[in-house]
């Protein structure tokens, strides 16, 4: 049986997915009625958001990797939204290590 903690990640990664609670729950292995039911308890309480992680916890990010196309040639920058609102524009030529520590502090809190 899942915890408190573990249904309010669920309906966060829910609410950032963009999916329908059908679509997202049949994908997730759960009835819809249970996330909506959460969310609703969730927002009740105050809080749909799970508990901070700890400061010890760096940001998570999926492994990329950068791999040249000799048949495209980038000329306008990419754009990279982080979940916390910032967005990192990257124009090519580029240079992956530099982007790399960017990201890593971009994706930071900022303290209140």
């Amino acid at each position: 049986m899942a915890t408190r903690a573990e249904w309010a990640e669920r309906v966060e990664r829910w609410e950032r997915s963009g999916l329908s609670a059908h679509k997202f729950a049949r994908r997730e292995g759960y009835k819809p009625k249970q996330l909506y039911w959460w969310r609703w308890k969730l927002r009740a309480e105050g809080s749909s958001q799970p508990s901070p992680p700890s400061s010890t916890e760096g940001p998570r990010f999926l492994p990329v990797h950068v791999v040249a196309d000799a048949s495209a040639v980038a000329t306008e920058p990419i754009e990279i939204a982080l979940p916390n609102g910032r967005v990192v524009r990257v124009r090519p030529g580029f240079d992956p290590a530099t982007l790399e520590r960017v990201l890593v502090l971009a994706a930071e809190e900022t303290p209140c």
